[in-house]
């Protein structure tokens, strides 16, 4: 079975609009056009991909199976020309990476800065986002490379993942604060702080939810919440309070001398934190040279990648 892109792109189209006559407008085909396309698309493959009815039409589960590989295929596209465009100009790339906030400080940082200074002429992209939503920009091509925590959501057949760093947890505090000093705490001798934490619905907070669980605390009921590391940790410059984060998200504070990490001792380590990428492609070369300094900057021994598969 045969199946024409250019079908896909349709199907796309009229997912993403909700009807045929918006998908009509947006891409200036007829509604009679697209809506031959999609019924060749169905015929080809033996099955309805969409529902129709008064309000518009959408996807069903083959429709929604197939509209991720549209969305690929729409990417690929865009980045073939963005890439033609690029050479013209005498620069390398497009690349794109996709990060999570314990990722966005110290490692990919490191890492960009001696790739840039190796290859001046590039063109890269970051996006920050939580685990779930980087690894699903993975794997519809929007991403080409994740540097992200490990064995966070679903695992998928299609994502390759490649352990760099450990991570352990350390209680978060400013200078001069009463257990700043310490050599290390227990998370059970912490009952009388003044906590900031993440506010619910990240990654981030789901692991540390588990930090307390296993200590065999609730969640502090009172305390300041914030979906933002960066207020997180403005707010412990400035106050009392405390927090828990892997030492590697503090360090340029650290060694400003504005935040202190003293280690917890009775709390597991965090996920280790792995470069992602789509099983069975071969990267381009700035993907690879990129996978090769992360590496390095990561201290693991940097050859080239391949697919375990």
């Amino acid at each position: 079975m045969k199946i024409d892109p250019r079908r896909l792109l349709d199907l796309l189209m009229v997912a993403r609009h909700g009807s045929f006559s918006g998908a009509a407008v947006a891409t200036r085909i007829s509604q009679p056009a697209l809506s031959k396309s999609i019924g060749l698309l169905e015929r080809e493959l033996g099955a309805r991909v969409l529902e129709r009815d008064r309000q518009g039409a959408r996807l069903n589960e083959f429709g929604t199976a197939l509209a991720r590989h549209a969305q690929a295929l729409e990417s690929l596209l865009a980045q073939s020309k963005e890439e033609m465009r690029l050479r013209l100009l005498g620069i390398e790339g497009p690349l794109a990476i996709g990060i999570t906030p314990i990722t966005a400080v110290g490692l990919v940082p490191q890492a960009l800065e001696l790739l840039t200074r190796e290859t001046p002429k590039i063109s890269v992209s970051v996006t920050e986002g939580l685990d779930n939503e980087i690894k699903s920009m993975l794997r519809s091509r929007e991403l080409d490379l994740v540097v992200s925590r490990l064995g966070v959501g679903p695992e998928y057949p299609d994502i390759v993942e490649d352990p760099l760093i450990l991570a352990g947890w350390s209680l978060i505090t400013r200078p001069g604060h009463r257990l700043a000093d310490l050599p290390s705490v227990s998370i059970r001798a912490l009952g009388d702080v003044q906590w900031v934490l993440p506010a619910g619905g990240s990654a981030f907070r789901q692991q540390m939810e588990v930090v307390f669980t296993t200590a065999g605390l609730f969640w502090p009921s009172s305390g300041i919440s914030t979906n933002s590391i960066l207020a997180i940790k403005a707010i412990v410059m400035n106050t009392d309070c405390v927090t828990i984060m892997s030492p590697r998200l503090v360090e340029v504070e650290r060694g400003a001398g504005r935040l202190c990490a003293v280690p917890l001792m009775d709390v597991s380590a965090l996920r280790p934190v792995g470069l992602m990428w789509r099983r069975g492609e071969e990267l381009s070369p700035i993907a690879m040279r990129f996978a090769k300094v992360l590496r390095s900057v990561a201290g693991k021994d940097s050859d080239h990648i391949a697919d375990p598969a």
